[in-house]
């Protein structure tokens, strides 16, 4: 080739952060934690997290199951 046809084209960026996890014991505290809040949105924020983290859906898809169920 006389020429290179990829010259002048940008690489996609990449993300610097990788996302970090919570390990199963950090996630059985946080979810006994969620068990004995005596706030009143225990019962929301517990299905709420535990939906989240057992089914592999993204967060938004989260807020969107939340708001369409509200908004009904």
């Amino acid at each position: 080739m006389k020429s290179d046809f990829t010259a002048g084209i940008q690489a996609p960026k990449a993300d610097k952060k990788l996302p970090k996890y919570m390990t199963l014991q950090e996630l059985q505290k946080f979810f006994s934690y969620l068990e004995h809040d005596p706030r009143p949105q225990r019962i929301r924020n517990e299905l709420m997290f535990k939906l989240h983290a057992t089914t592999g859906m993204r967060r938004q898809e989260l807020v969107d199951l939340i708001f369409n169920m509200g908004a009904s």
